[in-house]
């Protein structure tokens, strides 16, 4: 993947392409707006651990989506029907499946999982438990907790930027020919946009994905490319 770009960088873009200035109050919701329309989030999975105080803990301003929440407890059967006595040796094999786990599993954690709510970029507790680990998709995103974009996004996002001014523009004066530009540019940004949710190509993984849905396992041969011929 190409450097990701500032997304206010699309603002110069508007005047080079479109020879419009946006109002610089609005354009960072606009382009927030288109953004979130393109729909291609550039994310990494992060791991984050916190207290819980009051029922409470806050998450960093770059989550997007919760993988999964654990307390450092071992997910191991302690008691049973018949004891109320620790079954230790559970807690010693469940430790070394961890162990197994861990080297073979990004999105594998040691501890319990454990029930949460979620809302106002916050998790919801039934208790204060110490040190919970949160596995998380995290965006990619700039010293503002701004998103960054590929340069595809960049154009689309001045184009949709670009149609919004003209649109509002032609509203306000009650100008056809206004609404008349602002429909093409609006071409523009469908077009544009549509094209900012395609990757820039396509690698071994990516193919490895999608034959996994298309195709049996199989197929997988030494010293073959997993690609179709173009």
């Amino acid at each position: 993947m190409a450097e990701l770009l500032n997304i206010n960088s699309a603002y110069g873009l508007c005047e080079s392409l479109y020879g419009i200035i946006p109002d610089e109050e609005s354009f960072e919701d606009l382009a927030m707006d288109a953004w979130s329309r393109i729909g291609s989030k550039h994310t990494r999975l992060y791991r984050f651990i916190g207290n819980v105080e009051n029922g409470k803990l806050k998450l960093p301003c770059n989550a997007d989506e919760i993988e999964s929440v654990h307390i450092p407890v071992p997910d191991a059967q302690m008691t049973n029907s018949l004891s109320d006595n620790y079954w230790t040796d559970n807690v010693w094999i469940e430790s070394y499946i961890d162990h197994r786990k861990k080297l073979e599993d990004p999105y594998w954690t040691r501890g319990k999982l454990v029930k949460y709510d979620e809302g106002n970029n916050e998790l919801y507790f039934s208790r204060n438990y110490p040190r919970v680990m949160v596995v998380y998709h995290g965006i990619f995103a700039d010293e503002d907790g701004l998103p960054l974009i590929t340069e595809k996004e960049q154009r689309a996002i001045a184009a949709f930027v670009a149609y919004t001014s003209l649109y509002k523009e032609a509203i306000k004066k009650r100008d056809g020919n206004l609404m008349k530009l602002a429909q093409v540019v609006n071409g523009d940004w469908l077009r544009l946009c549509n094209a900012a949710r395609v990757k820039e190509r396509l690698n071994q993984n990516d193919m490895d994905r999608i034959l996994d849905a298309k195709t049996s396992w199989s197929r997988k041969s030494y010293g073959h490319s997993l690609k179709p011929i173009m």
